[in-house]
């Protein structure tokens, strides 16, 4: 029998990549094909430059030869959190027959819960139980218990339909028969939190390059995802102006920055620039460069926790993943510090694929995988 696999684009903040993967040995993920394009990015759910998005896809899925290897039939498209918004709802229905609860009864409280939700600006995109009850009294699984009355609370996360029409209409037009959308922060969330944790609630932070998603998962669905428009390329642009570098100089001066460390008065980093010169750099400077910028990045997080309710005074697992700040030496601390919490690193649970920057797209193939037909 031919082993399933799925196509997944992620949509990122400065690039976009497309992973073909498959299940592997031992509940593992193995990547068959994995290409990455640099593209304008977002800023605020819209695209800067859409009518260049359609060109830098069709280079994307040509890296991968979509086409020979046919990989055009299905495509699943992960959607940032830039891009889409949760919602409540709460359903109730009687059971009838033997009162015993069946399949059937949970797809009802789905739907019911839907029709809540129902607009025609907006595409539903996941849908998931956050816990069911029977007569009031909570359950993990209530298929075949007995009740009179069964109830739930859904997480629905939505998108602009809009978005979605453009999008089919750019895939359609590259030979995509097949488009699934599924939520980048709901499927991060799912595997880079262990299940244990995830009953009571954890933070998933997602500092891209150009964006930061703040998302509150709790049983096997979202209850609060916000975001803002800074990530660690505003880091990158902060050594630019302070130290009159190049991006690509500045990125490498970011690499080298070791914040954990308090640096002496005459200690330098020496930069050796892309042009081959060495440039003499005071890492007290640096480090107050890439530490302002960290504040920063901490107070839009705090204020992210207050728009959604949530107090850190409890103890609640925080994880960060994405690119932005993980390749910080001594980053994650720092913030950790900011926020007066410990975080941990967020990675996807595959022998070798457990970075944090690289988190989101393992997470992305794991939760298409798990949700294909």
């Amino acid at each position: 029998m031919k082993s399933k696999q799925v196509v997944v684009l992620e949509i990122g903040s400065s690039q976009l990549r497309v992973i073909v993967a498959k299940p592997g040995l031992n509940n593992s993920l193995f990547v068959k094909d994995l290409a990455i394009k640099n593209y304008d990015g977002y800023y605020q759910g819209e695209f800067v430059e859409p009518s260049k998005l359609a060109p830098v896809l069709f280079d994307l899925f040509n890296s991968i030869d979509f086409l020979r290897n046919k990989y055009y039939k299905k495509l699943f498209v992960a959607l940032p959190a830039e891009m889409t918004s949760v919602q409540l709802a709460t359903s109730s229905i009687n059971v009838e027959g033997l009162g015993r609860v069946t399949r059937n009864d949970m797809e009802l409280l789905n739907l019911q819960a839907l029709e809540k939700t129902k607009s025609p600006e907006i595409e539903v995109v996941n849908s998931s139980s956050l816990g069911y009850f029977i007569d009031d009294v909570k359950v993990m699984d209530p298929v075949g218990k007995k009740g009179r009355n069964l109830s739930a609370e859904f997480s629905i996360i939505t998108c602009q339909t809009k978005l979605i029409k453009n999008f089919n209409t750019i895939l359609a037009d590259l030979g995509f028969i097949n488009v699934e959308y599924i939520s980048e922060p709901l499927a991060s969330a799912l595997c880079v939190v262990p299940e244990e944790e995830r009953e009571d609630g954890a933070l998933v932070v997602d500092v891209g390059h150009l964006t930061t998603s703040v998302s509150y998962v709790k049983g096997n669905g979202l209850t609060n995802l916000t975001s803002f428009s800074i990530g660690g390329g505003h880091i990158t642009s902060d050594l630019c102006e302070a130290f009159d570098l190049s991006f690509e100089n500045a990125e490498k001066l970011k690499k080298m920055v070791v914040i954990s460390v308090e640096a002496q008065p005459l200690d330098y980093y020496d930069l050796i620039t892309v042009e081959g010169k060495v440039e003499r750099i005071l890492q007290d400077d640096a480090n107050k460069v890439v530490s302002y910028r960290l504040e920063t990045i901490a107070s839009a997080i705090n204020q992210c926790l207050i728009m959604q309710g949530i107090s850190l005074v409890n103890y609640i697992p925080i994880y960060l993943i994405g690119g932005g700040i993980s390749k910080i030496k001594g980053g994650k601390d720092f913030l950790a510090k900011c926020i007066s919490k410990n975080i941990s690193y967020g990675k996807a649970p595959f022998p070798g694929l457990n970075k944090p920057e690289e988190a989101v797209v393992y997470s992305v193939a794991d939760f298409a995988l798990k949700n294909c037909d």
